[in-house]
C-alpha cells in the first residue's frame, strides 16, 4: 500500500501526549467534579470510583509504572447504566 500523503512530515513528538500521570490526575479531578454535579447517588458513586481508579493510575505512573494496578473490582458501567443493544 502506498503512502496516502507522500511528502507529509509529522513532528517527531506528535504521537507523544502528556505524561500518563498528568493525564490520569486531570481525569481524576474531572471525575470528582462530575461526582459533585451528579444528581443520582449511583452515578455519583460511579464517578467517585472512577476518580479513585484514575488517582491510583496517576500514582503508579509517577512511580515509573513499575507497580501493577489491580483490576477493578466492579465493572466500569453498572448494569443499570449499560447501553442496551
Amino acid at each position: 500500500m502506498k503512502d496516502a500523503h507522500p511528502g507529509l512530515v509529522y513532528p517527531s513528538n506528535m504521537d507523544q501526549g502528556p505524561p500518563d500521570s498528568a493525564y490520569f490526575t486531570r481525569r481524576a479531578d474531572e471525575e470528582r467534579a462530575a461526582a459533585e454535579r451528579a444528581l443520582d447517588p449511583r452515578a455519583r458513586q460511579s464517578h467517585i470510583d472512577l476518580a479513585e481508579r484514575y488517582s491510583r493510575a496517576a500514582q503508579a505512573g509517577a512511580k515509573g509504572g513499575k507497580e501493577a494496578l489491580e483490576p477493578a473490582a466492579m465493572p466500569l458501567l453498572q448494569p443499570e447504566f449499560q447501553i442496551l443493544p
